[in-house]
C-alpha cells in the first residue's frame, strides 16, 4: 500500500534526526500531527486541537518516540507512539489530579472537600492506567517474539461471545499445561498438532485463532500484568465480555 510505503520512509528517517537533521524532523512532526491529534482525543474522549495543553503532551511525547523507538524489538511505529502518548498523558493527568489535590487541602467547605476527593479518585485511576500502559508495553514486547503485533490483534479476535469464551478456557488450559508452554516457550510456535490431539478442538479452528491463543496464553503466563488480566481474562470470566475487554479492539 502506498500509505504503508509512505509510513517506512518516515521510520526510515528517524535516524537522520538524531543525527541532528532537524529539517527531517520537522517534516516527520508535519506527516504526524493528524495522527497525534486523533490519538490524544480518543485517550482525552474529546475534540482536541492545538490550543489545547494535552496536545502539547501528545507532541513532547512523539519527539520522545522518535529519540527511543527501537525497530529491533518488533514494534510498529504506529504502535510506539501511541502507547508513549498514552503513557505521557497518564502521567500528565496524574500531574493535575496531584495539584488540584494539593490546592485544595487547606479549604474546608463541603464542596471543595467533594473536589478534593475528586482529585483523589481521579489520582488513583490515573495510577491504574499507568499499570496498565506499562503492561500492554510490555506485552507488546513478548507478543512480538512470537510474530505477532499488539496492532493486529484486533483483526484477529473473533467476532462471536461463544468463540471467545471457548478460546478462553482453550487458552487457560493450555497455560497450565507445563509440556505446552515449554514447547510455546522454546519454539516460539503454539503445538498445536498435540494441542487437538489432546483436546476436543479441531486443528484448522486452533489455527484460525492462533494469534489470539497465544495472546491470551501471555497473559495467563505474566501474573504482574494485573491489569491486563482484569480487562482480557476476568471480564471473560464474569461473562462480560464487549469491546472494553479486548483493550486491543478499543483502540
Amino acid at each position: 500500500m502506498v500509505e504503508d510505503k509512505k509510513l517506512e520512509q518516515s521510520i526510515q528517517s528517524i535516524q537522520s534526526i538524531r543525527h541532528g537533521d532537524e529539517l527531517t524532523r520537522e517534516r516527520l512532526i508535519q506527516y504526524y500531527s493528524p495522527y497525534i491529534l486523533n490519538i490524544v482525543g480518543h485517550i482525552c474522549k474529546r475534540y482536541i486541537s492545538w490550543s489545547d495543553e494535552e496536545s502539547s503532551v501528545g507532541l513532547i511525547a512523539f519527539n520522545k518516540a522518535i529519540e527511543s523507538f527501537d525497530e529491533n524489538k518488533g514494534r510498529t511505529f504506529h504502535s510506539y507512539v501511541y502507547l508513549i502518548i498514552k503513557r505521557d498523558l497518564v502521567d500528565f493527568f496524574k500531574r493535575e489530579a496531584h495539584s488540584n489535590q494539593t490546592l485544595s487541602l487547606d479549604i474546608e467547605s463541603k464542596e471543595n472537600r467533594v473536589d478534593q476527593q475528586y482529585a483523589i479518585d481521579e489520582y488513583f485511576k490515573s495510577m491504574t492506567n499507568h499499570q496498565l500502559v506499562d503492561e500492554i508495553i510490555e506485552f507488546d514486547y513478548q507478543l512480538s517474539q512470537y510474530g505477532v503485533s499488539f496492532d493486529e490483534l484486533e483483526q484477529f479476535a473473533p467476532k462471536h461471545k461463544k468463540t471467545i469464551h471457548k478460546l478462553h478456557e482453550l487458552g487457560k488450559l493450555i497455560a497450565q499445561t507445563k509440556s505446552y508452554v515449554d514447547e510455546l516457550m522454546r519454539l516460539k510456535r503454539l503445538p498445536i498438532s498435540s494441542i487437538t490431539r489432546d483436546t476436543k478442538f479441531k486443528y484448522k479452528t486452533i489455527e484460525k485463532h492462533r494469534k489470539y491463543l497465544i495472546a491470551i496464553i501471555l497473559i495467563h503466563c505474566n501474573p504482574s500484568w494485573t491489569q491486563l488480566k482484569e480487562f482480557v481474562i476476568e471480564n471473560n470470566e464474569r461473562g462480560g465480555l464487549n469491546e472494553n475487554s479486548h483493550i486491543w479492539q478499543s483502540r
